[in-house]
């Protein structure tokens, strides 16, 4: 059957390029689009895609191809992370993405307006603050005085929901790239007359920290086929990945450069490097001779083999059709989006919005092959049945709304998701905490990952509670000599050597890296432990972990007014509340901020947060010193950026706090501040993102933010009012929509008059319990721009 569209749905269809004749620039006729069977899906929402967004400044997105959770992320990557070119201003914290928009970086008197391109490459990280990837890298060329690098004009770009081009300036190529889940389409169109060929590339890597390729094969299989392994170190040691790769025009001519050595002839069925005599370089320049006809390239990837990666591309891309691809690509995305539709807001609103829902639903990604088969985080491999394999979990940053979101939108994927986190640990031993294409990077605190799995026990997701539980205790006690199957640097780097004195002291002492971090983010993970074992119906394991989640505050000192550094063995505080200074970054107490910031993170108890700092007037008190402190108090880490004085909204420990106060008297201050974030923090720009949007989060906090409430804190299922910026949000859930409405709204009207969820006034402290969503019903805003008008928290 086919895909039949209304008069309205084709123009939009059309409008968008769907059918991709907007973006060809040769003569060939397209084939017809033939869709699946589908409900009409409203295309239009599309334009408000801007994948741009973030590239520039430091939010490190990349702009490239990619469908929702796909494995195979195809995008330009415009330098390496061990390159610094002080002229464009590109570094190697800039490089995470493999992309960087330096097009309005001034350098002296230096305007870069084109940007280098070593290539497109299939495996990318959005948004993170950390390097790895780019492998199998693809460049068109026809000249070989350009088949190490190009360079290109910014104003040739198109980046839109599963589809890029641009046209390289050495030689007028234009490249196109469109995906699957797991196949990356690429298609070259090359002046007429020209040589047409390909540089494939298993030596690139994005790594910024001594990433080098370890291991490579590469086989010619036919003139149209070529296959390979890469197996790189990095950030994630020891990545293996496997390539399918064909072509539309046969080969005419093919080489290969081998660990820096003379290009040399390939064989049809030989195979260049072996398990006993590896090449860590292999490089193959392909000749496709001249022609008329553009060269369309199918790349598959595996986790497993090339046997798999052979299958994935069999299953999803059998045969060459671009158009047909990118309109899948497109009409996929729309499908995800349709999910929250949105009224009102301007139309800059609209593309954050829709945008930053875009970069949410990136990661994590599908890491399997077509037929189930993936390989665990030791790397056995494993048969999938009747569920997926995840991998690019970022918990320590998406534990707080990425999540959370995914819990309302999208419920059957949050279960998916904290399932296949148990999983892991069930597999492996313990929980994930950074984990990228297979491999446990340990980056980050705590064992964050049992706020994600807590937050759907307690939300009532189909996540068994004793699993969930057990998964949960492994993690948090330091026990290593319980798991020898973990390789050592990576259990050094998941069980951190801090958990060990903070079972022991109820403190971390000086003397640990950011030990008071560390002591605060062990309280909190130790509290969604307990709260897990409460559903559980287990009471000593309860007991247990309610107790542990109160030994962070052995760092606070009541005279400071601060969690502030301990002595190692004792508790007592390292100095005198005089000699302290709350603005330091630099001593490495805290992680990526100070004690500014850090001081609202016992998020499992806010009651007795504000009963330590001196009540609701001296929680009050404390919350206005911190946005009114010196944004330039301090020396400051990299990733702290969007300062309100000492609130920093580029780094996600602050993210919860302007919600906290709705428990204060000074209630319309949360409208106020998140105003002020909306806009000065997110715009649709290459720099509308103030920090890393770090694989969701900061786009997460957007969305659920613009809709006009807030998780304070993970695991306990209570949601609390912000301002929200759209008139109506419709979020349809599987018994029901949602709607939030909110009458008399404007940019002006950014204070909120009177609040009902279905019918009914709010809770205590403007909030509202998860249950109140997810049977559908209504949350309804009145708005007002006069602040005495506003709606006071609900103390009592």
């Amino acid at each position: 059957m086919t895909f039949k569209l209304t008069p309205i749905a084709i123009s939009l269809v059309l409008s968008l390029g769907l059918f991709g004749c907007n973006n060809d620039n040769n003569n060939q006729t397209q084939p017809e689009v033939t869709l699946p069977a589908t409900p009409i899906i409203d295309m239009s929402v599309l334009k408000y895609i801007d994948p741009m967004i973030g590239t520039a400044a430091s939010g490190h997105t990349f702009p490239g191809a990619v469908v929702p959770r796909g494995m195979v992320q195809l995008s330009p990557d415009t330098f390496k992370g061990t390159n610094t070119n002080t002229e464009t201003g590109q570094n190697p914290w800039h490089s995470a993405s493999g992309y960087w928009d330096a097009s309005d970086y001034v350098a002296g008197d230096v305007f870069a307006t084109d940007l280098n391109l070593y290539g497109f490459s299939h495996t990318h990280l959005s948004g993170t603050g950390a390097t790895d990837l780019g492998d199998i890298l693809v460049l068109p060329y026809s000249d070989d005085a350009n088949r190490e690098n190009n360079a290109f004009d910014k104003a040739t770009e198109i980046a839109s929901p599963g589809y890029y081009s641009v046209v390289l300036n050495n030689g007028n190529i234009k490249a196109e790239l469109t995906t699957t889940t797991r196949v990356g389409v690429h298609r070259y169109t090359y002046e007429q007359g020209a040589d047409r060929k390909i540089k494939l590339d298993l030596a690139h890597t994005l790594a910024a920290n001594n990433g080098e390729s370890l291991q490579n094969r590469v086989e010619l299989v036919d003139e149209y086929t070529i296959r390979g392994r890469r197996v790189s170190t990095g950030w994630f040691q020891g990545q293996d990945i496997f390539f399918y790769a064909q072509f539309n025009q046969p080969i005419a001519h093919a080489l290969i450069a081998r660990d820096g050595g003379e290009a040399m002839e390939m064989q049809i069925g030989a195979v260049y490097g072996s398990i006993n005599n590896p090449n860590k370089e292999q490089i193959t320049y392909l000749d496709f001779g001249k022609g008329d006809q553009p060269i369309e390239m199918r790349v598959a990837l595996s986790p497993v083999d090339w046997e798999g990666a052979q299958k994935n591309l069999e299953a999803e891309t059998p045969t060459y059709n671009f158009a047909n691809v990118k309109a899948n690509a497109e009409l996929t995305w729309a499908k995800e989006l349709a999910t929250v539709q949105v009224k009102g807001g301007s139309e800059a609103e609209k593309t954050n919005f829709y945008t930053a829902m875009y970069h949410a639903m990136i990661a994590p990604v599908e890491y399997q092959d077509v037929d189930g088969r993936y390989r665990d985080l030791l790397g056995g491999v494993r048969q999938a049945d009747g569920y997926k394999n995840y991998s690019v979990y970022s918990t320590w940053d998406t534990f707080r709304a990425v999540h959370p979101l995914l819990t309302i939108t999208n419920p059957q994927h949050a279960t998916d998701l904290a399932n296949d986190l148990i999983r892991k640990s069930q597999e492996t031993g313990l929980l994930p905490k950074w984990e990228g294409y297979g491999e446990e990077t340990g980056t980050m605190i705590g064992y964050p990952a049992t706020a994600i799995i807590g937050d759907a026990v307690v939300k009532g997701l189909d996540v068994d509670a004793k699993n969930a539980l057990e998964a949960a205790k492994k993690s948090a006690y330091y026990r290593p000599y319980d798991f020898p199957q973990i390789p050592d640097h990576t259990l050094q780097a998941v069980m951190a050597g801090q958990l060990s004195y903070y079972e022991r002291d109820k403190c971390v002492g000086v003397g640990n890296w950011n030990s008071v971090s560390y002591a605060l983010e062990f309280s909190y993970y130790d509290w969604t432990i307990a709260q897990m074992a409460k559903v559980a119906g287990d009471d000593t394991t309860y007991n247990e972990f309610n107790d542990r989640a109160y030994w962070s505050l052995n760092h606070w000192d009541k005279d400071a007014g601060f969690f502030v550094p301990v002595k190692l063995d004792t508790c007592e505080k390292e100095f005198t509340s005089n000699d302290f200074n709350p603005y330091s970054s630099s001593p490495g107490w805290y992680t990526e901020g100070n004690a500014w910031q850090w001081q609202w993170t016992f998020m499992q108890d806010i009651n007795k947060l504000t009963e330590v700092m001196g009540g609701t007037e001296g929680f009050n008190t404390k919350l206005n010193d911190l946005f009114t402190a010196d944004a330039n108090g301090g020396e400051n880490h990299q990733d702290m950026t969007g300062f309100i004085g000492q609130y920093i909204h580029g780094n996600e420990p602050s993210h919860h706090v302007i919600y906290l106060y709705n428990r204060t008297n000074e209630s319309w201050k949360t409208q106020e501040y998140l105003d002020k974030v909306y806009k000065e923090f997110y715009k649709p720009t290459p720099d509308g993102i103030i920090g890393n949007e770090d694989v969701g989060q900061m786009s997460a906090w957007y969305i659920m933010s613009a809709m006009g409430f807030y998780q304070v804190t993970p695991t306990d299922p209570t949601y609390t009012i912000g301002r929200p910026i759209f008139d109506e949000v419709k979020i349809q859930l599987p018994t029901g929509d949602f709607t939030i409405t909110a009458d008399n709204n404007s940019s002006d009207n950014k204070y909120v008059k009177s609040v009902l969820i279905n019918g009914k006034p709010l809770n205590v402290f403007n909030s509202f319990e998860h249950s109140e969503i997810k049977a559908g019903g209504t949350l309804h805003f009145v708005m007002t721009a006069d602040k005495s008008q506003a709606m006071a928290a609900r103390l009592n």
